[in-house]
């Protein structure tokens, strides 16, 4: 629960910087004090979170729980799959601990994320195709699918508004002022981030280089700027290839500058940026700078690729569409995985008042 989180973190006083070690002394401490409920668990983790600590900190404190809920060995999920692998596990046995650990989940999102999560490191642990395939639960996806369709169908229905600060005009012109002689400040990042359409994952290794003309089936005569280095990628869909650049900057060049601005700035100023041993990035820094303005860092890639859609030019809705997927290094031919970039309600209108005037006639005259 909550207050046992609060009560713990005003006692030591921890921070993001503790060591896991420290933290691991007070994980039997900790289980003792959660009853065996999973909601509770849940919580106690959402607020060790808000309080500041990393998602592998709360992970050594209140540790995943492997096989059953009740199962006093508990581990995180990359010992898990490790675990599945040095032991050979059989598919029914594989089968097990993925249901176990789906449904011990507060929800049917969080559990399909958690056995994605294991196949992304049984596959990190060189697991054969037939232990992946075990993980697989269906009904546990089928329930997350229908959730999260029901949440999109909210988002088109309500939309997302812009942040004020987060507008189309104001970022460029911040964007304009930046000066490379200087060190980036996390408002700086920020700006890049949006102009790229980064996760906090791509930050660190997202590559902007010009190609030459290729018969690979990625390439396409249309673009010579292409990226890599960029964080999701799926095996099935070309883990790695070179997509498209394309960004509310439009000159390659320059977008390549701030990149490189930012990147050379991460051991000194953006530690937080590089990946720990579970490919993870620590977001809490951005998001403390996000905070004052609702928002959190997994909206700056919306942010960003609505505002490239517009400066692009796209003039209909599958237009836009195509241009978001393309500003997000997503895959040709699956324009549903961008559905969720396209909920940005479109920005107040700073129309002049001539403007407004003629736009009254208009509407008089249809009327």
């Amino acid at each position: 629960m909550a207050k046992v989180a609060t009560d713990f973190m005003k006692r030591h006083n921890w921070t993001s910087e503790t060591p896991l070690s420290e933290l691991a002394k007070y994980t039997e401490e900790i289980d003792n004090s959660l009853k065996d409920d999973r909601k509770v668990r849940f919580n106690a983790k959402t607020r060790f979170r808000q309080l500041g600590l990393t998602k592998k900190q709360v992970e050594v404190l209140i540790p995943i729980r492997p096989s059953g809920k009740r199962e006093e060995g508990r581990d995180t999920v990359d010992k898990i799959a490790q675990e599945i692998v040095e032991k050979d596990y059989p598919s029914e046995k594989i089968k097990q601990i993925s249901y176990d650990l789906g449904s011990s989940a507060p929800n049917p999102v969080a559990g399909s994320s958690r056995l994605t999560l294991l196949r992304k490191k049984l596959r990190d642990h060189g697991a054969d195709p037939s232990k992946k395939e075990a993980t697989k639960i269906p009904h546990i996806t089928t329930e997350s699918n229908a959730i999260q369709a029901r949440r999109l169908v909210l988002d088109e229905d309500e939309g997302v508004n812009w942040p004020e600060h987060f507008l189309l005009e104001p970022v460029q012109e911040r964007l304009k002022k930046c000066d490379f002689s200087l060190s980036p400040s996390k408002e700086d990042l920020v700006d890049v981030m949006i102009m790229l359409s980064m996760r906090p994952a791509d930050v660190a290794g997202l590559s902007i280089d010009k190609y030459e003309a290729s018969d690979e089936i990625w390439y396409d005569p249309k673009f010579s700027w292409y990226c890599t280095g960029y964080s999701k990628t799926k095996e099935e869909t070309g883990a790695g290839e070179p997509r498209p650049f394309l960004s509310m900057e439009k000159d390659p060049i320059r977008a390549k500058e701030f990149l490189i601005w930012i990147q050379k700035a991460i051991p000194e100023k953006f530690p937080f940026l590089r990946k720990n041993k579970s490919g993870i990035v620590n977001v809490n820094p951005i998001n403390l700078i996000l905070a004052k303005h609702g928002i959190t860092s997994k909206k700056l890639r919306k942010i960003g690729a609505d505002h490239a859609s517009r400066v692009h030019g796209g003039k209909n809705d599958s237009r836009r569409q195509r241009l978001r997927k393309l500003a997000c290094r997503q895959v040709v031919g699956r324009d549903e995985s961008v559905q969720r970039y396209g909920i940005m309600n479109d920005p107040p209108c700073n129309c002049s008042k001539g403007s407004q005037k003629n736009q009254v006639k208009i509407k008089e005259k249809m009327d």
